[in-house]
């Protein structure tokens, strides 16, 4: 897409408003391929990650990791999401966490200091994917899971 004009931001950023799940699901989505990293996208996205929808939630920690905003309040609140009902979300927010992490020194020790404080809890293994996804390369990662499902071991874990 890569089109930030100030009018298309807008629209999807009122988009995030919508009544509709899959409209404002859409529109964080969109939001994270536009690379728009102003404030008010940020502010926006990390709105979003507060709301009742597991997709909403999902899509916007996905949208964060991808605009590559590694402030403490968006690692803080991506952190927070690993703690999440939803599975899905969590998993989201471990890759976000991954993404930001590859162009920022200070997620990989929050990261690591948040699992050391969780290590009692059962969350500590989202942490632990987390801090996966900040040293495995997507090459590495695609190529664990694909090995994972060739091998008769995959049903077990299922």
């Amino acid at each position: 897409m890569n089109n930030t004009s100030p009018q298309v931001v807008e629209a999807l950023l009122s988009l995030l408003k919508d009544e509709s799940e899959s409209v404002r699901d859409s529109a964080a989505f969109a939001l994270g391929n536009l690379g728009n990293t102003s404030p008010q996208v940020v502010e926006a996205l990390l709105d979003l990650l507060k709301k009742k929808s597991q997709s909403v939630r999902y899509r916007a920690a996905f949208a964060l990791g991808k605009l590559g905003n590694a402030s403490p309040q968006v690692v803080e609140a991506l952190l927070g999401l690993l703690q999440d009902k939803s599975g899905i979300v969590c998993y989201s927010a471990a890759q976000a966490l991954g993404k930001l992490g590859k162009n920022s020194s200070n997620v990989t020790a929050t990261v690591a200091k948040w699992i050391s404080q969780h290590q009692d809890s059962e969350y500590v293994g989202n942490g632990i994917d987390a801090l996966w996804n900040l040293v495995v390369t997507e090459e590495e990662f695609l190529f664990f899971h694909w090995k994972l499902l060739k091998s008769s071991e995959y049903s077990v874990l299922c």
